[in-house]
Parts: C-alpha cells; sequence; structure tokens
C-alpha cells in the first residue's frame, strides 16, 4: 500500500486542515528526527505515530506504544529502559523494556508530560547518548529506535512553570506537529460519521444505520471538547440504545450532557462550537448526495431497490433526486 493511499485511508475527512496534517506526516515520515505530537485528548495523535510509522523507512521494525500516564513511577522506569533479575522483589527474570524491544523501529512515549522529573533526566540521556542501561545492571545498551512523543498538556507552559525539562522538550520537539480538534474540521464531520457508524455497525455485526440531515446538523453544533475520541463515543451510544435502521436528531436528547474535559463545567449539545455558528449543510446534503448516489450505483438504478438500501420510502428517494438535480440519472421503477 503507498504512502498515499495509507493517508487517505486512515485519515478521515478532506478539510483543508486534514490535507495539510497528510501533508506534514508524509513530508516528516522519511526523517528520522524525533517527532512532537502535540493536540486535546481524542484528536488522533497515536493515529498520526503510527502513520509515521508505516509511512517510514523503520516500517519493517516494531511499533512499540509507551503510555506515560498509566504507567507508574515505579514501573515505567522498568517499562522503558527494562530490569536485571533481582533488581527488585519481584524480578524474578531479565526483563526487556520497551526500547530494547522496539530495535530499529519507532518508540511512541504517549502524554510524555505525565513524565516524572527524575524519569525526564534520565530519558534525556537516551536521547542524548542514544545508550542507557537496565534497572540493576551495568551492561550499557544501544538505543537504536526513533522516539514518537505526544501530549495533550500546554508542554510550553509547564517547561516555564518548571514542571518539565527544557533541554528535553527541545530533544523531544525536532519535529513538531499540532493536530487540529474537530471544532476546526467540522466540513469533516459527515464523513467521521459515516466511518464511524460502519466500524461500530461492523463490531456489533448488524447494518449500519444511516444518518439524517438533522442529526448531523445537531452534532455540528457541539462544541466537542473530547473530539473525535468523543463522537465515536457518542454513536456507539447513540447504535446501541436506538436500534433504528435511520438515526435522526431526536435520539440526542437522551444522551448526558458531556463535562468539559478541562474544567468539568457542563457543555451544552446545543452550544455552538464556534463563535461563527458554522453550518454543515453544504457538507450535509453533499454527504446525502454521495449516499444516494452510491446507492444507485449498487441498484443498477432501480428506484425501489435504492430506496430499500437508504431505509427510506420510494416517494422520498424520488423526492430527494430532484433536489439534488439527479433525475436524469439512468434509473428504472420496477418493484
Amino acid at each position: 500500500m503507498s504512502g498515499s493511499t495509507q493517508i487517505e485511508e486512515r485519515l478521515v475527512g478532506q478539510s483543508a486542515a486534514m490535507r495539510r496534517l497528510g501533508e506534514e506526516l508524509r513530508s516528516m515520515a522519511p526523517l528520522p528526527a524525533n517527532v512532537l505530537l502535540t493536540g486535546e485528548t481524542g484528536t488522533g495523535k497515536g493515529l498520526a505515530a503510527r502513520l509515521l510509522h508505516d509511512l517510514g523507512l523503520r516500517s519493517g521494525a516494531p511499533f512499540v506504544h509507551v503510555d506515560c500516564a498509566a504507567l507508574s513511577a515505579t514501573l515505567i522506569e522498568s517499562e522503558l529502559f527494562g530490569h536485571e533479575r533481582g533488581s527488585f522483589t519481584s524480578a524474578t527474570h531479565q526483563y526487556a523494556g520497551r526500547f530494547e524491544r522496539a530495535g530499529s523501529g519507532t518508540v511512541f512515549l504517549d502524554e510524555i508530560g505525565d513524565l516524572e522529573p527524575r524519569l525526564q533526566a534520565k530519558l534525556l540521556r537516551v536521547l542524548e547518548d542514544r545508550e542507557y542501561e537496565r534497572v540493576g545492571g551495568t551492561q550499557t545498551l544501544r538505543m537504536r529506535a526513533r522516539v514518537v512523543a505526544a501530549t495533550s498538556h500546554d508542554l510550553y507552559r509547564a517547561v516555564g512553570e518548571k514542571r518539565f525539562r527544557a533541554d528535553l522538550f527541545f530533544r523531544l520537539s525536532v519535529l513538531e506537529l499540532a493536530m487540529p480538534p474537530l471544532r476546526d474540521r467540522l466540513e469533516d464531520l459527515p464523513a467521521l460519521v459515516g466511518y464511524g457508524l460502519r466500524r461500530i455497525a461492523q463490531r456489533l455485526r448488524r447494518t449500519p444505520p444511516l444518518p439524517t440531515g438533522d442529526l448531523l446538523e445537531a452534532l455540528g453544533r457541539r462544541p466537542w471538547p473530547g473530539n473525535v475520541r468523543e463522537l465515536m463515543n457518542v454513536l456507539e451510544r447513540l447504535m446501541v440504545s436506538d436500534r433504528l435502521n435511520v438515526l435522526g436528531a431526536s435520539s440526542l436528547p437522551s444522551l448526558p450532557i458531556a463535562r468539559s474535559p478541562d474544567t468539568g463545567a457542563a457543555v451544552l449539545w446545543e452550544q455552538p462550537a464556534t463563535p461563527s455558528a458554522y453550518t454543515l449543510s453544504k457538507e450535509v446534503a453533499e454527504f446525502e448526495r454521495r449516499e444516494i448516489l452510491e446507492a444507485l450505483e449498487r441498484s443498477d438504478g432501480n428506484v425501489a431497490a435504492a430506496a430499500r438500501r437508504l431505509r427510506i420510502p420510494r416517494g422520498t428517494l424520488r423526492h430527494k433526486l430532484r433536489k439534488y438535480e439527479l433525475s436524469g440519472t439512468r434509473t428504472t421503477e420496477t418493484p
């Protein structure tokens, strides 16, 4: 699979922000330099890290993920660098750490901003000297992997407040890539909803429901503090709680009020996502038009069969054919 194909298949959306992101990923992937991915929670930093690996020269080597926020301070040192047998009470055998297991591949340090100061100093030495020892060991090992780090914190502020080492920050951010929040690329919402419903339906072993235009409009008014991850959670909740073949905006009031991950404040569904109150009407129409054309193509132009595929009345489909000026499309009216 070519790099361009991987970008197109795995980065959902054609907004200017996503096209720019794809270009930056393609240009950074072959380089040996460390990369720092920044952005809010749920914006796809893990996906970007994986693409940097898969599109680069190290794709045949391991990709090793380390969640710095999920591991305790005592455990993460052993996970990163490994340990020797007997180095602590439960160390019954020699253990190869993530750097060792990555070989010449990629180590993805997720939520690097949560790394404690002592380990920041040790990681800095590894990045500078490309050498380290296992916990309790004396043998010096060579670090050959590329490091991609990610954070949802403001590391510039953390450096200014002395919570994160400036020298480590500069080592990690040789290349820096900011992930766009969902509210800045709402024109991608119809494509993301379609993609999410198909994936969730596959997991639930059911036919993906058809999202209506009013559902997409309602979703477009949400500020999405949790970004794409929050959107996928909302879609799954809708599909589990509402087994209709068509999902409309009427399904949304049953959802609990979201809370901002930063402040904990309630976020109302109808709060505009941006001050300009961006409207999705154009994107919704284009999404619906594409769905109709695809249904007609799969039904060999048979309107009745296409209506059944779309799970809408035949008269509604005829109306939409006129609305989107598709009446000239080759169609048949047989049952």
